[in-house]
């Protein structure tokens, strides 16, 4: 157990368990919520899919650049032909299926940095 002389210790401490964690866990994450959006975005043919392979996932940057994928994201109404389950803004439907899993990933992170 790590123990501090004063508050301010405790709370630098503290503070930089949290960017550190926060910091390492963005890639994780990102590159998580890649593989999970497959479920909800339009796959007729992989290349857009596969497009985000190359993403800055270290920053947190997940980027689709297949050139219909704006227009897919933001328009409503097309009926999906291989994956039946995709829709559009599925960045947001896939956040919302999975903030849960994604902030106990945060949380594990977090508490490997404490033991440091």
């Amino acid at each position: 157990m790590k123990t501090f002389n004063n508050f301010g210790k405790a709370f630098k401490w503290t503070d930089e368990i949290i960017k550190e964690g926060a910091e390492k866990s963005l890639e994780v994450i990102s590159k998580q919520v890649y593989e999970d959006s497959k479920e909800f975005i339009y796959i007729d043919t992989l290349d857009m899919y596969e497009s985000g392979e190359y993403s800055d996932f270290k920053g947190g940057f997940v980027l689709i650049k297949a050139p219909q994928v704006r227009w897919l994201y933001y328009t409503d109404g097309i009926t999906p032909s291989k994956n039946m389950k995709a829709t559009p803004m599925w960045f947001e439907v896939t956040k919302n299926k999975n903030k849960t899993t994604y902030a106990k990933m945060i949380g594990k992170t977090i508490n490997r940095q404490k033991g440091r």
